[in-house]
Formats: C-alpha cells, structure tokens, sequence
C-alpha cells in the first residue's frame, strides 16, 4: 500500500486571528445564587479570553504559528494579556494598544449543578475602527494559511479581510 505524502507539521502553517479579546474573571460556584442572595466560589482563575484569542491561543499551544490582530488598552488587563500571549507563542507584533482606554473584560460564573456558566462582558474603550488597521496590514497577513475572524468589530474585519 502507498499513501500519499505526509501533511505539513503544524509549525509550518500560519494562522492570523482578527477579533475579540478581553481578560477573563473565572468563578466555579456548586449553584448559581438567587437575586439578592451570596455564594462562595469553589474555584477562582484569571485568564485571557475573546474568540479570537483563545483560537489563536489554543493552535499556539498545540504547535502552530500563530498571530492575533486585535486591539487593548495599555492598562493592567492588557498588560497581563500581553504576558499571556507571549508566553503561548502568539505573535503579538499587530496588536492595537491604546494608550488611554481599557481593555475588555468578563466575569464568567460556572454552574456545577447545571454545567451552564454565565457571562457579564464589559467592553473596553475605545474600540478597535477601521482607522486602527496597520497600514502594514499586507505584512500581517504574508503567509497566512487561514484567516480567522470572529464576531467583534465587523466595520474593521471587512478592511481587513479585503487584505486577504
């Protein structure tokens, strides 16, 4: 029998990720409380999010070259995602730090009991325009293999795809 040749390594493919990214406030409570009523966690981690970055991130992580264009605040947030990325891999070079801003966050609850979890997502500011876009787009996206574009910032996305 013969098969046909070998597939690339994932390291030999490129993938650029253009969207969402904020970081995330994790709690694992055993049920979701009632208005007005407390509960403890049982488990609490801080970690990036955002569709677009956790894509990204993931490929990083299972070994292909990644890079996100998305936009943050040059704030504590930000901050910690930047040191996230990096240390996953993720090429960071294209991503829009606003000065003045903040960046995007979630609280996320888990529900054991129901294995649902629940989002309360606060944008950051200001938010990514078309204007923010690279005049060195083109260089961002040489060599892509894929492209990956989520739901955020539709206006910027289009300019960008039609760099593609």
């Amino acid at each position: 029998m013969s098969s046909g040749p070998l597939p690339p390594s994932p390291g030999q493919f490129l993938v650029v990720g253009f969207g969402g990214i904020c970081l995330d406030y994790l709690a694992v409570v055993t049920t979701f409380p009632k208005p007005d009523d407390k509960t403890r966690s049982s488990s609490m981690k801080i970690q990036g999010g955002g569709d677009a970055a956790n894509t990204v991130t993931c490929l990083a992580r299972l070994g292909v070259r990644t890079r996100l264009i998305s936009k943050l605040a040059d704030d504590v947030h930000g901050k910690s995602l930047l040191e996230e990325l990096t240390a996953d891999g993720v090429d960071t070079s294209f991503l829009v730090v606003a000065k003045d801003g903040q960046t995007p966050f979630s609280y996320i609850i888990v529900d054991q009991s129901t294995r649902t979890r629940t989002c309360i997502f606060t944008p950051g500011f200001p938010l990514m325009e078309p204007v923010d876009v690279s005049p060195d787009i083109e260089s961002a996206l040489e060599g892509a293999n894929f492209v990956y574009f989520d739901a955020r910032y539709a206006d910027t996305a289009i300019v960008v795809a039609q760099e593609v």
